[in-house]
């Protein structure tokens, strides 16, 4: 997927209407005070800003707080539904976590980064913080890596300078040569793994999917680590995403 260019003139009202609805779903809701101290402008600006996405449905305010509204999920699914893995990916989803018992993800990459497409709970699924359309950086995530280790080189550098190699974790993949070592790692034995990465204590095994001369996504399954360094239970995990994703890039390829 091609990487967007910043634009010649940037519009300051639109970057500044996004900020503010990210700023809101990050704090989950919030006061006209709160979002006061987030944004550098006068009261009356920001107050016209929160009444324009109230009216136009993207914002509602419940007793002086300002949330999101399901306009997003509106959007969001629309958004989900282009993706032609989607579909294609359910049923092998579904059987992986029944099989496996864990939390099976559909991953795919927009503009740069892992987006969390789709998911399916096994019985003995794990509770973190993912949660479906967060985006992540890819560098850090087995999906990701998985992703860009099948992706042209050109395109793995313009993901590197436009997010760089941020540290999430003191076991971070930091610098281009780490990366490329791990990604010729990856390209070799059709999967990857991290371990810490992204979130203490928490590891994930993923498998590409290819089919008709590019990438679609990929399949994780994420664990605490002491599961994953368990090695029956390591090999059955990259079993299972690699079965599914081949299972997914056949129907890709012929239905």
């Amino acid at each position: 997927m091609e990487q967007p260019q910043p634009p010649n003139r940037t519009i300051k009202s639109a970057v500044r209407a996004f900020a503010i609805v990210e700023a809101v779903q990050r704090m989950g809701s919030a006061t006209f005070t709160e979002l006061s101290e987030e944004f550098d402008v006068s009261d009356s600006t920001l107050y016209d800003y929160l009444e324009t996405l109230t009216y136009q449905g993207y914002l509602a305010n419940d007793d002086g707080k300002y949330r999101l509204t399901l306009r997003f999920f509106d959007l969001g699914v629309s958004a989900r539904d282009r993706f032609p893995v989607y579909e294609k990916a359910r049923s092998a989803l579904k059987k992986t976590a029944e099989e496996s018992g864990a939390a099976v993800w559909l991953m795919v990459e927009e503009a740069g980064k892992v987006v969390y497409l789709d998911r399916e709970m096994g019985d003995q699924s794990i509770e973190t913080h993912e949660r479906l359309g967060k985006h992540e950086y890819m560098h850090c995530m087995a999906s990701g890596k998985a992703m860009l280790a099948f992706s042209p080189a050109e395109h793995v550098e313009n993901v590197v300078d436009r997010y760089g190699l941020p540290e999430r974790t003191h076991e971070s993949i930091t610098t281009m040569a780490e990366l490329t070592d791990e990604l010729e790692t990856i390209r070799e034995q059709g999967y990857a793994i991290n371990e810490h990465e992204t979130a203490e204590g928490v590891s994930a095994v993923a498998a590409p999917i290819t089919a008709n001369g590019r990438v679609y996504g990929a399949v994780a399954i994420a664990e605490p680590v002491a599961k994953v360094r368990n090695e029956a239970r390591r090999r059955k995990l990259i079993e299972w995403v690699t079965t599914a994703s081949n299972e997914i890039e056949l129907k890709l390829t012929y239905e």
